[in-house]
């Protein structure tokens, strides 16, 4: 598998993930890294909150700094948190102050965690009255000093108060004042899934050795194979071309050597099981294709994701790495409810702008899950 990995690596390094400035030129808040406009992003997820990031510029990523607003609907105020990046692992300072345009704010309040810092309402006020200005952004700790840029924060504000209805209204962040007075959006509810019970990864359950020769048999006559455009339910990462042996990719793979790569069936519960293969490869991620078999009726397996990449205890993990500098992240989850596997989260880190795995997670989809019962024994 090592070897194939850096076969496969080697001839897809081209692999078609976004730029940072395609991301720059264009987007939509409730879809992947958000609505992005130079050095600032906004993300909602599918209750209407909505994050604004701002991060350093590219130019500075040796001293990583960022701020984000968290901003529910119809609360006036968002909260505001700053993460900055010291040269050594030391955190926790407890002196560190905020800048705006060269007057100091005041000291940030330190969260428990010791790596985020508050921004009281005062400082924030300031912020936003002073959004559609130039504004010099500045995090000071110990005589050191770390920027975040302005660049974009009028526009990424702007789309937020658009989203949630705030343009025009006195609660708008910066478009107080426009004639195109909207009503201000409810938050939208928290879908709510109900886990049902699941064989536990400690328990290894074993599936019955006569139903794994039978989906063995014909599983690739139930996923129809030949259907060279395999695709996703919903995620659309990329085509399984990896479970067909007459396409391109595949071929590829025999041809270096590699050894065939095989199904794998996992016992969910005692009437369904999962089967899994895997659909892609590139230089950084590879994605699985998971099938929901119901006992009562296995040639109608139901396709949750080409992207996985972990199947324990009730969920299945798709994580991938994006674009950009500091190893950005995605990832999407599926809770068994006892019928199927339901989308539960969807999330990325971002543009990280130097912060390894990314500064804050910025979903687009959340859920609660509910009654997480002990897994069948």
């Amino acid at each position: 598998m090592k070897k194939l990995t850096m076969l496969l690596s080697a001839m897809m390094g081209t692999l078609s993930l976004m730029s940072i400035s395609a991301y720059a030129a264009y987007g939509t808040p409730f879809e992947g890294w958000g609505f992005v406009q130079d050095d600032w992003q906004v993300v909602c997820d599918n209750t209407s909150t909505c994050r604004a990031a701002g991060y350093a510029e590219e130019s500075q990523l040796d001293m990583p700094a960022s701020i984000l607003l968290t901003a529910l609907p119809k609360v006036a105020l968002p909260m505001a948190q700053v993460q900055f990046l010291s040269e050594s692992s030391e955190q926790g300072f407890t002196d560190v102050e905020l800048w705006l345009n060269g007057k100091n704010f005041g000291n940030l309040t330190s969260d428990d965690d010791g790596y985020t810092y508050d921004l009281t309402h005062q400082q924030l006020t300031y912020l936003l009255n002073h959004a559609r200005l130039n504004t010099k952004i500045e995090i000071k700790e110990g005589g050191k000093s770390w920027f975040i840029s302005d660049k974009g924060m009028s526009a990424v504000l702007l789309k937020l108060d658009e989203v949630q209805g705030r343009v025009g209204t006195p609660i708008a962040l910066v478009s107080k004042n426009s004639p195109n007075r909207q009503t201000p959006k409810s938050a939208k509810p928290v879908p709510v899934i109900k886990k049902a019970d699941s064989y536990s990864e400690d328990n290894h359950k074993q599936l019955d050795p006569a139903k794994s020769i039978y989906f063995r048999k014909n599983i690739e006559k139930w996923v129809n194979i030949d259907d060279e455009q395999l695709i996703g339910s919903e995620d659309d990462m990329g085509d399984c071309e990896l479970i067909n042996p007459k396409t391109e990719a595949n071929q590829r793979m025999q041809e270096y050597g590699a050894d065939r790569l095989d199904w794998t069936f996992t016992p969910v519960d005692a009437k369904h099981t999962l089967a899994s293969h895997v659909c892609w490869q590139g230089a950084y991620n590879e994605g699985s294709g998971y099938w929901l078999i119901n006992h009562e009726k296995p040639s109608q397996p139901q396709l949750i994701t080409t992207s996985g990449n972990e199947y324990s205890d009730g969920e299945i993990w798709a994580t991938h790495k994006d674009r950009g500098i500091g190893d950005c992240w995605n990832r999407r989850i599926w809770t068994w409810n006892g019928q199927t596997f339901a989308k539960s989260e969807e999330a990325s880190t971002g543009m990280c702008r130097g912060f390894a795995g990314g500064a804050w997670a910025l979903p687009t989809y959340v859920s609660e899950i509910t009654n997480k019962a002990n897994s069948t024994q």
